[in-house]
């Protein structure tokens, strides 16, 4: 099987090395999609033999450089595709886990739209739970810190995830103008729209950080990410409400989840709540002009 990963970078550090050596280690072919990155320098990646290097002009966004990993890996003859931010690592044995557990659901004759792994931060010690959604709307979060089989979850998180070409053939791309939050929610609940169901890994476990930042408020985490991504975060909600195959009461949870964290985000930050508060108000702004 020709397998295929689609890194995107912007400004990374280092550590995006590691996790291309990683992938290559274990017979993937890394396409890397850079966002116009100004300070890091990718001389040992252009002259890399074995990996593929797509240096952006500007920052066009996630949805967009993805969609240019996917139509360069579908040029050298990927049939899988495994997605990754910058800052993801993973074990030895992360790719033969996933495709063991994909082959296990393909087996079962069921239409796979994406396969994604476990996340585990290490920062602050604990499994991120994964979130199905019922088709009115209604949000089921899972705890997946012991899992023994794949489980069916309707939303992943984009990095790590595996999809095969020819689902992606039949879902389609990723959308362009979702720039970078819920580009991967959009992209879960077409597919399960269309008959195909995504999945989180029983055996596939990477870590990952999400957001800068996490507080903690009783027993929730927060994700403390900048003004720039709570701009996109409230202006892509509003963009879901026109979307058919998404539930109108998911996008009102998620628009008032997102405004509370907002909020409490500003409340607990030491500096920049000013900026924080303008984000939210200008992805408002933009979001009800989509409309």
């Amino acid at each position: 099987m020709n397998i295929y990963s689609v890194i995107i970078t912007f400004n990374p550090n280092f550590n995006v090395i590691n996790l291309i050596n990683a992938l290559k280690c274990q017979n993937v072919t890394p396409v890397i999609v850079d966002n116009g990155s100004k300070k890091f320098d990718f001389g040992l990646l252009e002259k890399d033999n074995h990996s593929q290097l797509i240096k952006l002009k500007d920052n066009l966004g996630i949805a967009t450089a993805q969609n240019t990993g996917i139509e360069r890996a579908l040029e050298l003859g990927a049939e899988y595709i495994l997605f990754f931010d910058q800052d993801s690592t993973i074990p030895d044995n992360f790719v033969q886990d996933m495709m063991d557990d994909y082959q296990l659901i393909s087996n079962q004759n069921i239409k796979i739209g994406a396969l994604g792994p476990r996340f585990i931060d290490e920062r602050y010690n604990f499994y991120y739970k994964t979130i199905s959604i019922s088709k009115h709307g209604l949000r089921t979060k899972h705890d997946v810190s012991n899992l023994t089989v794949p489980l069916n979850s309707t939303l992943l998180i984009s990095s790590g995830s595996l999809i095969s070409v020819d689902t992606l053939q039949k879902v389609g791309f990723m959308r362009d103008e979702y720039f970078i939050d819920y580009v991967d929610t959009e992209w879960c609940l077409r597919a399960e729209s269309l008959g195909f169901q995504n999945y989180i890994s029983a055996k596939a476990v990477m870590k990952h950080t999400i957001g800068d930042n996490v507080i903690k408020v009783g027993f929730f985490n927060i994700p403390f990410h900048s003004p720039f991504r709570r701009y996109y975060i409230i202006r892509n909600c509003l963009y879901m409400f026109k979307e058919s195959y998404i539930p109108i009461f998911f996008v009102l949870q998620q628009l008032l989840i997102n405004v509370l964290h907002g909020f409490l985000i500003i409340f607990f930050a030491k500096k920049n709540k000013l900026d924080y508060l303008k984000s939210m108000l200008k992805g408002f702004w933009n979001g009800l002009k989509f409309f």
